[in-house]
């Protein structure tokens, strides 16, 4: 092995410990199948080490393997024809569009839940889920990014290779569509 192998397998054995976990974990939520998202992160870092001579440093090593996960999990996606977005948001509903807050914030939840509380809380989680699948890709996969992902909307940008104020545009416009999606059931969720 040369060194400049050593070093290319040191880095990438680096990366790969740094957001493996991460990449893995996005792509289970995105894809919604434990092994589908395991053979993804796996030919995502197959690309990363393919590709790391190509890494500029214009960016965070994170936002430039995280494109390349994007682009890689969209595509399957595009091939599967389906766009299981699942455990987007862990937050309800209008105020949680402006808001920082967690969910149980919203719902009065205390670290203790009835059953009942329990089963309605999931149910609300599930019809947000339900409702944000409903949203154009365009818009979702900023809304992801921001609000599971917890990324800055430069950062999702750069992931996205887009410019900023596209991504600050369709976060809004998703925001304003999930309204729309949620009024029918605004006053279900508030019980």
């Amino acid at each position: 092995m040369t060194e400049s192998t050593q070093q290319q397998t040191l880095t990438f054995d680096a990366l790969y410990e740094e957001y493996g976990d991460r990449i893995l974990n996005v792509a289970y939520r995105m894809t919604g199948g434990e092994d589908v998202a395991r053979d993804l992160t796996q030919d995502i870092f197959i690309k990363v080490y393919e590709n790391l001579d190509n890494f500029n440093h214009q960016s965070s090593a994170y936002t430039w393997i995280y494109r390349i996960a994007l682009n890689h999990i969209l595509n399957y996606l595009k091939k599967q024809n389906r766009y299981n977005w699942l455990d987007l948001l862990e937050q309800s509903i209008s105020e949680v569009l402006q808001s920082e807050r967690p969910i149980f914030e919203f719902w009065g939840y205390d670290g203790y839940e009835s059953p009942d509380k329990k089963l309605e809380r999931e149910e609300q989680e599930n019809l947000i889920w339900t409702l944000i699948q409903k949203l154009p890709i365009k818009y979702r996969v900023p809304l992801i990014l921001q609000r599971y992902e917890e990324m800055g909307n430069k950062d999702i940008a750069d992931a996205m290779d887009l410019s900023l104020s596209t991504v600050e545009s369709r976060i809004f416009r998703a925001k304003k569509k999930l309204m729309v999606l949620i009024k029918p059931y605004s006053e279900d969720l508030r019980d």
